[in-house]
């Protein structure tokens, strides 16, 4: 493997504990030690709309590198390629690409693929799978959000003319409330948390 083996590993997670299980159980194998600072996960924040790169676990790690603050040699392992992003193929191969640039391999724990400079010029035809790979998550996301949409459009245009008359969910209720009994109640030991955030 050559000069991957000179890092840490760093795991990131997005739903998966065995992903978690696998990356310490790679790192021992290849004697290197699992990071327990940049080894995160993202659990919710969507791949697809890069929740989880703007206000998650892999925006931070994608700074660290773009610092140089994550050892040459290291290696981050995910789930796989389409738990690392399901952004446009082209924005999500260039998040692969500033870690690979940057000297990090990247580990997918579902198929054992690994993703570095070394192997990539040995093996071209493997940035061309990751790219399908990119490709098809993408695709798979992109179908899922307009029909989710499409269902919430049409409960609201059932609420207008009457003839729906429940729930339109869309996103995740609030932390600080619950629905009980088809109406919004209070939870308030997390209602005053919240206040006393806001006035921090």
């Amino acid at each position: 493997m050559g000069s991957i083996l000179t890092g840490l590993v760093y795991s990131y997670t997005r739903f998966s504990d065995r992903q978690a299980a696998y990356a310490a159980k790679w790192a021992t194998e290849h004697g290197l030690l699992l990071d327990d600072k940049l080894s995160v996960r993202d659990e919710g924040l969507s791949a697809y709309h890069q929740r989880h790169v703007k206000s998650g676990a892999l925006g931070v790690f994608l700074v660290a590198v773009e610092q140089g603050r994550i050892p040459i040699g290291s290696v981050r392992v995910v789930e796989g390629l389409d738990r690392l992003s399901r952004a446009e193929p082209i924005q999500a191969q260039a998040q692969l690409a500033q870690i690979v640039n940057a000297g990090i391999t990247v580990v997918t724990a579902s198929d054992g693929k690994k993703y570095s400079r070394e192997h990539l010029k040995a093996n071209p035809m493997d940035l061309v799978y990751s790219l399908l790979v990119m490709i098809r998550a993408h695709e798979e996301s992109d179908t899922k959000s307009k029909r989710v949409t499409a269902a919430i459009r049409k409960q609201c245009e059932g609420w207008m003319a009457g003839t729906f008359s429940g729930v339109i969910r869309n996103g995740r209720d609030p932390l600080w409330v619950r629905r009980e009994n088809n109406e919004w109640k209070l939870i308030p030991e997390r209602v005053t948390a919240a206040r006393e955030a806001l006035s921090l």
